[in-house]
C-alpha cells in the first residue's frame, strides 16, 4: 500500500510539473570586450574575487575576466509564467565553490558547485529556475561569481549560456502565432518494449509545415551523460546548442524515431516519453508525457555499475598514474555484452598512445587532439576481459599542465547478462 501510495505521489508530480509549456531561448552571444577576455575561441569565464591582484595568476590573460554575460531578450516579460538559465558548463579548478549569479542585480540563484568543490573533476549541463521578473525586455546583464575554496584558483567557464522564457498557454504571443490550440503527446503502439521501440508523434497534421523538428526525451534510470548527480531523470542535454544524450529526433511528419534501449538499465519502476517541438518561427513547446512504459520480461537484465573505488579529482598530468576500480558482482561466464562509459574532458594525453586501459586492456576515450572539450565515449568490452570482483582502471597522461580528466560520475559498466 505504501508502495503504491508513493507511485502515486510520483506520478502527480511529474505530470505537474511537466505539463504542456512553450518557451523561446535566447542565446548569450560571447563577447570578449564584455568579459575582458578577446583570447581567440574564448568563452564566458569566471574567477573568485580579488584574483585581478594575484601575486601569479593576475598575470595570466585569465586572470583579469569579469565573470558577465549580455543576453538580448525579445520576449514581452508581462506574459510569461517562468524563466529558466541553462548553461553548459566546465565545473572548474577542483575546489572551486559557491558558483552563483546574478540577474540584472536581483536574486543570487546557486550554480551546482558540491562536486567541485569536494575536489572531483565536473562537466554540467545544469537548467536554473530564475524569477522571469528579474528580467527585463532587451539587454540583460548576468553576473557570474565563485569562491576559492579549497582551490589554488578558484575558476570555472561556461561554453554556452542561454535564457529559456515560458509563456502562459493563453498569452497574445502564443495567440498571435496561431498555436492556442496546439496539443502533441508521443505515441508508441505498445508501453511494453523491449531493446528498441517506435515512436511518433500524436498531433494535429494542421501544424505539420509549421514544425521544424521534434526531440523526444526518456525519464528513465540511466548513465548520468549530463553530470547532474542523478541517475532518474530526463535523459538528453544540449551540448554546444544542440540536443544530444536524447532518445533521437525526426524532421518529417510523423516525426517516427526509433528508441534504441539496450544500454539502459532495468528499471525498478515505469519509464515516460517527452516531445520537443521545435517550430520554424523559433517557438519551443514541450509535448505532454507519456508514461507507464515498462521493458517486456523477456529482456535480457541489464545492470549499470559505477566505480566502487575513484581518486579525487581523477585526473592525470605530468606522469602521474591514476587508478580506480568497478566491482562486477557475478562471473563474467554469464555476460552476454559489456560497454564501458566514459565522460572526460579532453585536454590531452601528451604522447601517451594508450591513457585509459581497464584490466591491462587499452580502450579510447580521447580524441588524440586535445580538444578541451567535453568528449564521451561507448565502447565495448568483451567478456572475457572483465573479472568477478574488482576490475582495474589506469589513467595515464605526460602533458605538462591540462590532461586528462575524468568528469563526474566516473567510468561506468553496463552489462547485459543472462
Amino acid at each position: 500500500m505504501k508502495k503504491a501510495l508513493l507511485l502515486a505521489v510520483f506520478s502527480f508530480v511529474f505530470l505537474s510539473i511537466f505539463s504542456q509549456s512553450f518557451f523561446t531561448q535566447n542565446w548569450v552571444e560571447y563577447e570578449g570586450r564584455i568579459n575582458n577576455n578577446r583570447e581567440k575561441g574564448e568563452r564566458t569565464r569566471v574567477n573568485d574575487s580579488r584574483m585581478s591582484t594575484h601575486p601569479v595568476y593576475s598575470k595570466r590573460y585569465e586572470g583579469q575576466v569579469n565573470g558577465l554575460a549580455l543576453v538580448n531578450v525579445r520576449d514581452t516579460i508581462l506574459q510569461l509564467e517562468k524563466a529558466e538559465l541553462f548553461c553548459e558548463l566546465w565545473g572548474g579548478h577542483p575546489g572551486t565553490s559557491n558558483k552563483r549569479f546574478q540577474i540584472n542585480g536581483g536574486g543570487v540563484y546557486n550554480l551546482p558547485s558540491e562536486g567541485t568543490a569536494m575536489g572531483n573533476c565536473e562537466y554540467l549541463f545544469p537548467v536554473i529556475f530564475v524569477d522571469y521578473r528579474d528580467l527585463v525586455t532587451g539587454i540583460n546583464a548576468i553576473q557570474f561569481a565563485c569562491d576559492r575554496g579549497n582551490s589554488f584558483w578558484g575558476h570555472f567557464l561556461m561554453e554556452q549560456i542561454a535564457v529559456n522564457c515560458y509563456y502562459k498557454n493563453d498569452a497574445p504571443f502564443i495567440r498571435r502565432n496561431g498555436l492556442s490550440d496546439f496539443k502533441a503527446v508521443p505515441v508508441m503502439k505498445t508501453r511494453v518494449i523491449g531493446d528498441e521501440a517506435e515512436i511518433s508523434l500524436g498531433f494535429n497534421t494542421k501544424y505539420a509545415a509549421e514544425i521544424s523538428e521534434v526531440h523526444y526525451f526518456g525519464y528513465y534510470l540511466g548513465y548520468d551523460w549530463n553530470g547532474s548527480g542523478n541517475d532518474s531523470q530526463w535523459h538528453g542535454y544540449q551540448f554546444n546548442r544542440k540536443w544530444t544524450g536524447h532518445i533521437g529526433t525526426a524532421t518529417e511528419a510523423p516525426y517516427t524515431v526509433k528508441w534504441d534501449t539496450r544500454l539502459i538499465p532495468s528499471q525498478g519502476r515505469p519509464m515516460a516519453v517527452r516531445a520537443l517541438i521545435v517550430f520554424r518561427n523559433g517557438i519551443n513547446c514541450w509535448s505532454e508525457i507519456l508514461d507507464g512504459i515498462t521493458f517486456s520480461p523477456e529482456r535480457p537484465v541489464v545492470n549499470l555499475i559505477y566505480c566502487s573505488e575513484m581518486p579525487v579529482p581523477f585526473w592525470s598530468r605530468n606522469k602521474q598514474v591514476r587508478t580506480a576500480k568497478i566491482n562486477l558482482p557475478f562471473d563474467p561466464a554469464s555476460v552476454v555484452e559489456a560497454y564501458l562509459l566514459v565522460r572526460v574532458w579532453d585536454g590531452g594525453e601528451g604522447t601517451v598512445r594508450q591513457p585509459f586501459k581497464m584490466n591491462g586492456v587499452p580502450y579510447k576515450i580521447t580524441t588524440g587532439n586535445a580538444p578541451h572539450k567535453l568528449v564521451c565515449t561507448v565502447n565495448p568490452v568483451l567478456p572475457e576481459n572483465l573479472r568477478q570482483g574488482e576490475n582495474f582502471i589506469e589513467l595515464y597522461s605526460d602533458t605538462e599542465h591540462h590532461g586528462i580528466e575524468i568528469c563526474l560520475p566516473g567510468p561506468a559498466l553496463i552489462v547485459r547478462y543472462r
